[in-house]
C-alpha cells in the first residue's frame, strides 16, 4: 500500500504544476491535504515554505515572471486576484518587465495586509476575471488599470499599446471596460490613446499636428501632400516644401501586415530624391512630442525657415 506521505505529496506535485510550481493551504485541503501533512513535507524537506500559505515541491518548474506572482495572490488574505501588469503576465504579455507585483482585493472597507514588496488594491467595482490557473483580470480591464497606475505617460501608452499588438483582446473590450471606470486615473489620455491604438487611425492628425507646429511657432506645413511612386500615387501626411521635409505620423496600422513594407518602399523613395523623412508615432504626439520638434526645428533651421 502507498504510504500517506507520497500520496499526499503527488497530488501537490500534480496540483502545483498548474499552477506555477506554487500550492497554497486552501488548494491544499480541497484534494484532502491536511496541516500535518503540510508539515510533515516541510520537515522532511520535501517541500520549501514560501510564505505563511504558499509551498513549492522543488521538483516542479519555477516560472520568473509568474511563480512570484502566484505567490503573491496566495498569500494575500481574501478573494485576491492578480491585476494590471501582473494579470497581462499571467495572459502571456511578452517583452513587458513589470517593475512590482500587483494583487487586488475587491473593496469592503477591511485593513488587509498584502505581502512585503507588492502593490495592493481595494477596487469599488471588480473587473471580469479569469480564474485559472491563478485569479487574474480580463486583459482589457488588467491594461486599463496598468495604464492608469504607470509611472509616466509614455510607460502607459507603452502598455496599452503592446497589449493591443499581441491582440491580448478585442478593441472592443478595452472600450466597454473604459465605460465601467469613469474616475480612472489618466482616464483622458488613456480614451484618446485607445483611440489612436484600437482604430488603426491617426486620431491625432494632421490638423492637430498643425495646431501643435503653431504652439511652437513653426511654419504650418502642407498636408495630404499628394505624390507619384512607380507603384502608383500615395499621400504625405505633411510636407515643407522648402525645407524638403516630410512627416509621417504613424497610427498603430503602420506596424501591421505589410505595412512596414510599403512604407519602408516610400520613404526609400523620398529619400533617393533628397527628401528627409521624419516618422513619429501617434502615441509619442500624446506623451512626448518634444524630442520629435527638436528634429523638425533642426531641419527647418537648417532650410533658413527659422
Amino acid at each position: 500500500m502507498t504510504p500517506r506521505w507520497k500520496q499526499t505529496h503527488e497530488r501537490a506535485v500534480a496540483l502545483a504544476e498548474s499552477s506555477y510550481g506554487v500550492v497554497n493551504r486552501a488548494r491544499l485541503r480541497q484534494i484532502g491535504v491536511t496541516r500535518e501533512d503540510v508539515r510533515t513535507h516541510v520537515c522532511a524537506g520535501r517541500w520549501m515554505q514560501l510564505g505563511d500559505n504558499t509551498f513549492r515541491p522543488p521538483t516542479n518548474a519555477w516560472c520568473p515572471e509568474r511563480s512570484p506572482i502566484a505567490v503573491a495572490v496566495f498569500e494575500t488574505q481574501g478573494p485576491a486576484w492578480a491585476e494590471a501588469s501582473s494579470a497581462l503576465i499571467l495572459h502571456g504579455l511578452r517583452g513587458w518587465s513589470a517593475q512590482q507585483i500587483v494583487v487586488a482585493l475587491p473593496h469592503y472597507g477591511q485593513r488587509t495586509s498584502f505581502p512585503p514588496g507588492t502593490r495592493g488594491m481595494f477596487l469599488f467595482r471588480p473587473p471580469r476575471l479569469s480564474q485559472t490557473p491563478i485569479p487574474h483580470s480580463h486583459p482589457a480591464w488588467a491594461s486599463l488599470r496598468a495604464a492608469a497606475i504607470a509611472r509616466t505617460d509614455r510607460e502607459a501608452a507603452t502598455v496599452l499599446a503592446m497589449t493591443v499588438q499581441q491582440r491580448l483582446a478585442r478593441a472592443d473590450d478595452y472600450w466597454q471596460a473604459l465605460e465601467c471606470l469613469p474616475k480612472l486615473h489618466r482616464r483622458k489620455l488613456i480614451r484618446e490613446l485607445l483611440g489612436d491604438i484600437t482604430t488603426g487611425s491617426e486620431s491625432l492628425g494632421e490638423i492637430d499636428f498643425v495646431q501643435l507646429c503653431r504652439r511652437r511657432g513653426l511654419p504650418v506645413p502642407d498636408r495630404q501632400v499628394r505624390r507619384r511612386h512607380p507603384n502608383g500615387s500615395y499621400y504625405l501626411d505633411v510636407r515643407w516644401e522648402a525645407a524638403k521635409l516630410t512627416v509621417e505620423i504613424d497610427g498603430m496600422h503602420h506596424f501591421m501586415g505589410d505595412n512596414p513594407t510599403q512604407d519602408a518602399l516610400r520613404q526609400n523613395y523620398l529619400t533617393l530624391g533628397g527628401d528627409a523623412v521624419l516618422r513619429i508615432p501617434v502615441v509619442a504626439l500624446r506623451t512626448d512630442p518634444v524630442p520629435f520638434f527638436a528634429q523638425i526645428e533642426h531641419r527647418l533651421r537648417d532650410a533658413g525657415l527659422l
